[in-house]
C-alpha cells in the first residue's frame, strides 16, 4: 500500500471543501490557497484554528519556496500549522523549520485501509443512521457545535460551510438517531478510488453508546458501494475515535508531526 495515497486523499478532501466554500459569492469566509509543487497551503481568514489553516505536503524539494509559503500567511495575518508526514521528513526540512522559529508541538494520526480487508459489520439495533437532508444543516451544525463545545456564534458558519457541499459530487452527510433523537453526525467524501471519513461528532450525553462506531460502519459501507478501493481518515492519536477506526478495520499508517510558530 502506498502511503502517499493517504496524504493525497487528505489534500484532495480539504481542497474540495475549501473550493466549495470559496465559491460562495463574495468569498465571505476569506478562503485562500497557495500551491507550490506538492505543497498546499490552506487558509481561511474567518475560521480561526488549525483545521483549515494548515500546510500539507511540505518536503525538502520545495524549500526554495518556504519563505513565500509562510509569507502567504503573514500577509493574511493568519496563524497556521505545518503537518509533516514521516514520508516527507528530512533533517534539512526540520532544521529549516526550526530556523524559521517553528517547533514540533504535537502529533496527529492518519489511518488507511484497503476495502478488500473490511468485513461486513452489524449496526446496533438501537441506532438508525440516515442520510442528512438538504434542509437539515441547521440540525447538523447544532450537533457539531454541541459535540465539540464550540461557541454558538459560529453555528451559522458551520451550517453554511457544510451546506455548500451538499450538491458537490462525492460529498455525503449522515445523521445518527437513537429512538428518533438526533445524537450524532458524520461526513464522507469519495473521490475516485479513495474514500475519506471526513468528520464525525456525537452529542456528549450519548457517547460510549456506539454512535461513532455506527457512523463509521455506515460510511465504510457506502464507500464500498461507491467503488472506493481505499478508506482514509484522521484522528487524535490514542483517542476514542482512534480506537473506533481500528475496530472498524482501518490501520494506523503514521502519525504526522505538527509544527507551530513559537
Amino acid at each position: 500500500m502506498k502511503l502517499s495515497i493517504l496524504e493525497q486523499a487528505e489534500i484532495k478532501t480539504l481542497t474540495s471543501r475549501l473550493n466549495a466554500i470559496q465559491s460562495i459569492p463574495g468569498n465571505p469566509m476569506g478562503v485562500h490557497q497557495l500551491v507550490k509543487g506538492t505543497t498546499h497551503a490552506f487558509a481561511v481568514k474567518h475560521i480561526p484554528g488549525p483545521a483549515f489553516n494548515t500546510v500539507r505536503g511540505l518536503n525538502e524539494q520545495v524549500l526554495s519556496h518556504i519563505e513565500e509559503i509562510f509569507g502567504f500567511y503573514e500577509n493574511l495575518s493568519i496563524n497556521f500549522r505545518v503537518e509533516i508526514a514521516p514520508t516527507n521528513s528530512s533533517e534539512k526540512l526540520l532544521r529549516k523549520l526550526a530556523e524559521l522559529g517553528f517547533y514540533q508541538s504535537g502529533f496527529h494520526a492518519s489511518f488507511i485501509g484497503e476495502v478488500k480487508g473490511f468485513k461486513s459489520q452489524s449496526m446496533p439495533s438501537s441506532l438508525d443512521i440516515r442520510p442528512l437532508g438538504k434542509n437539515d444543516f441547521d440540525l447538523f451544525a447544532s450537533i457539531y457545535v454541541a459535540a465539540f463545545g464550540l461557541p454558538t456564534f459560529i453555528q451559522e458558519g458551520i451550517k453554511q460551510n457544510n451546506e455548500i457541499l451538499f450538491e458537490v459530487p462525492g460529498w455525503e452527510f449522515y445523521i445518527a438517531y437513537k429512538q428518533d433523537v438526533p445524537v450524532g453526525v458524520a461526513v464522507l467524501n469519495v473521490q475516485e478510488e479513495i474514500a475519506t471519513l471526513a468528520a464525525a461528532a456525537t452529542l456528549p450525553g450519548y457517547r460510549n453508546m456506539g454512535v461513532h462506531s455506527a457512523l463509521l460502519k455506515k460510511r465504510v459501507e457506502i464507500a464500498i458501494e461507491k467503488g472506493a478501493r481505499y478508506i482514509t481518515s484522521e484522528a487524535t492519536y490514542g483517542s476514542g475515535s482512534h480506537r473506533n477506526m481500528e475496530r472498524a478495520g482501518l490501520k494506523l499508517a503514521y502519525t504526522k508531526a505538527i509544527w507551530t510558530k513559537l
